[in-house]
């Protein structure tokens, strides 16, 4: 048991730089790259730092498309307990939050296990869903057959009654869970801890339900582990950084610029106290050089902005103008192409100011991004399928099929989501079906099937009717008057004017 709690731990050691790294590229703060010492020792000695991180619009950009509209089985009865389960744990909020995760740090974890109550016993009907980050826990994969994970490790930290802080650590196999708690201080080893009863449970507990943690990763391969998604752009939030921080000192200079007075011809060399010595003036070592003679002479030149060099014999004075704001501008919209293309988004995503594509043109636009988050759905969609089978396992569902029904990945307007739904129905697609998989929320579908099918495709059929009306819409978000929202809502509503109310209704 041992052997596998050293590897388990070491495999957490192994990952965590990385996972720490792609969050700080997304939350920040990112340590500032400089090839002159001069400049690092300056900006840190002032404790400088102007950063705008991009890292996010990376990520949200594929995590905005994937959506969840719709989890069901084979069997009322089962679906009816998918629901249930979502609701007690607020899967609605869960799901965008896990995958989302993935693709910050390129690894998140799910787990499921009954609800217990106060006496450990598992509570009828309810299963408690937990988070976890890929810096508290890891899946260990079996090495023949990679698909196959053989145990995950679970750590964190809890207080002794006495108050003393403690690791705890679980390793959680298809079988049994192992309970371990640091003796000490240490935790960076297997003989750093020893097993742990406590709470009226062994420290090894049985588990008759199977494998109850679930990977999520943006490559869906069995036996990976994930990438985050913005670490393509790591090298373009670098040159950004450089830009913006060099630009912002050159603002000081813009504000008060520096002089300079020009000494006249045949005059005599500086004396030592004529030399620069200001924060620049640093030796090799990153120390401040002495900026005095040997009588303590203190330099009476400042390259502070907005100082005047004041010297004997000189006969005219300059400014020296700052370096352009158009020099770091044209390099960041440069590198910010060159990160579009890196990471598959759209550039008109990380500049909502300039203008925005509409109709086809944002469509191809799009494309590379669409493909990208594609790949994420695909990836994600088995592992949603797993879980939810193993919920419906612990209820006493055995294999139980589970379906996933994600919203459109494509960005389309009104007029063109609806065209398809009504094609989808002259086919034979259920209405139901065909509007919740263009977006429709589910429940808003189920209460317009209240007045049964007759009256939906009639629905759809005027909404066609005025594609005219919608594509003026259409232009009016690209112009920036409405938003898409707000169409959605307009959409909404014409269907329950045409409808009228639930009979129930007032």
């Amino acid at each position: 048991m041992k052997s596998d709690l050293d590897g388990a731990l070491a495999a957490m050691r192994g990952a965590d730089d990385a996972y720490c790294k792609a969050k700080a590229y997304s939350d920040g703060p990112v340590d500032e790259v400089f090839t002159s010492r001069r400049v690092r020792a300056l900006l840190r000695d002032a404790g400088v730092s102007f950063q705008t991180l991009l890292g996010d619009v990376v990520i949200d950009a594929v995590a905005n498309k994937l959506k969840v509209t719709a989890i069901t089985s084979d069997t009322d009865e089962r679906t009816a307990l998918i629901a249930a389960v979502d609701e007690d744990n607020l899967m609605g909020r869960v799901r965008p939050a896990v995958m989302r995760r993935a693709l910050q740090l390129g690894d998140s974890y799910l787990s499921a296990w009954p609800k217990l109550d106060k006496a450990g016993d598992p509570v009828p009907g309810k299963v408690r869903v937990s988070v976890h980050g890929p810096r508290e826990m890891r899946v260990i994969y079996d090495e023949d057959e990679p698909e196959t994970p053989r145990l995950a490790i679970q750590r964190w930290i809890v207080k002794t009654p006495l108050g003393v802080k403690r690791v705890r650590v679980d390793l959680i196999y298809a079988d049994r869970i192992e309970h371990w708690i640091a003796k000490g201080q240490r935790s960076s080893k297997a003989g750093d801890f020893q097993p742990y009863a406590a709470d009226g449970r062994d420290a090894v507990e049985e588990n008759p339900y199977g494998f109850p943690v679930f990977h999520f990763h943006g490559t869906g391969l069995p036996g990976e582990y994930g990438t985050p998604e913005h670490r393509c752009f790591y090298g373009t939030q670098n040159k950004l950084l450089k830009l913006e921080i060099s630009d912002m000192a050159g603002v000081d200079f813009n504000t008060l610029p520096q002089r300079v007075a020009l000494r006249k011809l045949g005059m005599k060399a500086m004396t030592p106290d004529d030399l620069d010595e200001d924060d620049f003036a640093v030796s090799a070592d990153g120390k401040r050089t002495v900026s005095s003679t040997g009588e303590d002479r203190k330099s009476k030149l400042s390259s502070e902005p907005g100082s005047l060099w004041d010297l004997e014999g000189y006969d005219d004075v300059k400014q020296l103008e700052p370096t352009t704001a158009a020099v770091f501008l044209d390099r960041r919209e440069a590198y910010l192409r060159e990160g579009s293309v890196a990471a598959s988004t759209p550039l008109h995503m990380f500049d909502r100011t300039g203008q925005i594509p509409s109709g086809e043109s944002l469509k191809t636009a799009n494309e590379p991004l669409d493909d990208k988050a594609g790949d994420r759905r695909d990836a994600f969609d088995p592992t949603w399928r797993s879980f939810y089978g193993f919920v419906l396992k612990i209820f006493g569902h055995e294999n139980a099929p589970v379906s996933i029904s994600w919203a459109p990945i494509e960005s389309t307007d009104e007029t063109t989501k609806l065209t398809h739904a009504k094609q989808k129905q002259d086919v034979g697609v259920p209405v139901g079906v065909s509007l919740t998989e263009i977006g429709y929320d589910t429940k808003d579908v189920e209460r317009w099937l209240d007045d049964g099918d007759g009256g939906l495709p009639q629905r759809v059929a005027l909404l066609n009717q005025l594609g005219d009306a919608l594509g003026n819409f259409a232009s009016a978000v690209a112009a920036g008057l409405t938003d898409q929202a707000t169409v959605q809502r307009v959409v909404t509503k014409l269907i329950g004017d045409v409808t009228g109310p639930d009979d129930g209704g007032a």
